[in-house]
């Protein structure tokens, strides 16, 4: 059986936006898609996201693993939300140049907000990294009052 992939659309006018947007020329451009019961998005880190050489640095990673929690509840949950916890475990080095991909799958979620599981893979699908987050969800208004974000 294969899981349809269905691009989601953007939140607002969110363009430069560090981890997902397509005018910050810095950022990662990561554009995420609903598979099933996750969202996925895949990225080839450039060679400025190195650390150590070609291994990705750990803020990107985690830059990344974060922007996925969001996508997540928004993806999934039709949330908007802000980060208050985020754990990241390293398991193997990601290289610039590779593409690597992003998964998130809401674990648990109550009226409040909600808990989020990112793994992070290779190319080849080799675990990288993964990640445990929560998410509290907030209002349109409340991002463009604490932001400045027009929705």
């Amino acid at each position: 059986m294969t899981t349809e992939r269905v691009p989601l659309r953007k939140p607002g006018r969110l363009t430069t936006c560090y981890g997902c947007g397509k005018d910050n020329a810095r950022g990662l451009g990561l554009e995420f898609f609903r598979e099933g019961d996750s969202v996925t998005a895949a990225f080839t880190p450039a060679p400025d996201h190195g650390g150590y050489g070609t291994v990705v640095h750990g803020g990107v990673i985690a830059t990344a693993i974060d922007e996925a929690l969001g996508w997540a509840i928004f993806g999934l949950l039709d949330q908007l939300g802000v980060t208050t916890d985020l754990q990241v475990t390293f398991a193997a080095p990601l290289h610039t140049g590779k593409t690597a991909t992003v998964r998130g799958k809401i674990v648990a979620s109550d009226d409040r907000g909600a808990h989020v599981h990112v793994t992070l893979t290779d190319a080849s699908g080799n675990l990288a990294a993964e990640g445990r987050g929560k998410m509290r969800f907030v209002s349109p208004r409340a991002i463009a009052r604490i932001g400045g974000f027009a929705w």
